[in-house]
Order: structure tokens, then sequence, then C-alpha cells
């Protein structure tokens, strides 16, 4: 399992990005890859032709163009669904609009034409995509129910990619704020302080 945390729709981040999944495709990973990514374009294509077809578009960098280019490719439309489902984490309602499972390469991609939280297996089984019959998993979440991922998967590898939430806050781009400040500065010690907070108002 490949953990995208820097694409992690449930801390902010928009889901389009391409890289990683785009990486494994054009240096032919030689196992079964399932991944998700955010589309509408893509998406709406895909049911407009229907199962079967072999479709021309781009997928990914729809949302943030900053940080990724739209990737064009080739794709099979495999699966249609409406894009509403719950999640079994918490039961609350998922409703991604058209969703679709499109084929390329080695990889199977869940397109969807919202952004939702990505951290639960509902989403792939509603889409007819069982994670357990694949040699590799995408999750763009830092965090997933253990008995969903962890429990059986070989190996789990954090990706360190350029989306939104990743974890190297220089790459940010953040310019204003008080310096020297941990970890945008180089060379800035970390101290920390322990501060107590007493029931009366009062602090030490």
């Amino acid at each position: 399992m490949f953990t995208d945390a820097a694409d992690a729709t449930s801390s902010g981040a928009t889901g389009d990005l391409n890289v990683f999944v785009r990486a494994l495709v054009e240096q032919r990973f030689p196992v079964r890859v399932l991944t998700q990514i955010v589309d509408p374009p893509a998406a709406t294509l895909a049911h407009r032709t229907g199962v079967g077809a072999t479709i021309r578009t781009t997928l990914g960098g729809v949302h943030d163009p900053v940080r990724f280019s739209l990737w064009p490719v080739e794709v099979r439309v495999k699966f249609l669904r409406d894009g509403r489902t719950r999640l079994e984490t918490m039961g609350t309602s998922l409703d991604t609009d058209p969703s679709v499972v499109l084929e390329v390469g080695n990889a199977t991609i869940v397109a969807l034409s919202q952004t939702v939280s990505l951290f639960d297996r509902a989403l792939s089984l509603a889409n007819g995509c069982d994670r357990t019959r694949f040699d590799a998993i995408v999750i763009k979440s830092p965090h997933t129910e253990h008995h969903m991922y962890g429990a059986w998967v070989r190996k789990i590898f954090n990706v360190d990619t350029s989306g939104a939430t990743s974890a190297r806050l220089e790459s940010m781009g953040h310019r204003i704020c008080a310096r020297p400040i941990f970890p945008l500065a180089p060379d800035t010690a970390f101290e920390p302080r322990a501060k107590v907070f007493l029931r009366d108002g009062g602090a030490r």
C-alpha cells in the first residue's frame, strides 16, 4: 500500500493529484494498481460514452493546476455508478456525483466528480473494486482503519508527493510568518517547553 497523504481529501487536498499513478503507469510498474482521482470531466465523458468504450481524455490537474499538470491518457471504461454510498467507518453519506472505473495500462482508477473522503474502503467497493484483489493500492489519506488495510497488506510505504497537504511544510510556499520558525527556517532548533494551565486561570 502506498499512502499518498499529500493529496488527502479528508485533510483539505483536492484529490486530483496524478503524479504518482502516472509514474506507475508510464514506468510500467509490473503489478495491478488501484487508486482514486477526482476528475469531473473524465467521469462525465465516461458516462456519456458507456461501459466498454475506449476514450481519450485527461486525468488529474483539474482543481489544482498549479501543482499538477493534465495527464493525457487513453482509457477503457469498465464501470459506471451514480456515486452515492456511505462511509463504512461512520455511516455518513458520500455523494461523488457520477463515478466511473477506468483502466489504463496496469492501473485501475476510480474517477470521481466530487471531492470526498478517501480513507474508507466503501467507495472502492461501491464501484466494484475489491482492494484485496489488487497487488498495490494507493490511498489518499494518512490514516485508514487497520482492518481495512493494515491488517492484511504486506508493506506500507509513505509517498512524498507535492500535494496540498504534504508533511513537508517548506514546500507549501508560506512567506508571511514570524521568523525563526521550525521547520520552515533551515538550521532552526526546536526546544519544547511544557506550559501548565491552572483552574484559577493562571499558568506557569
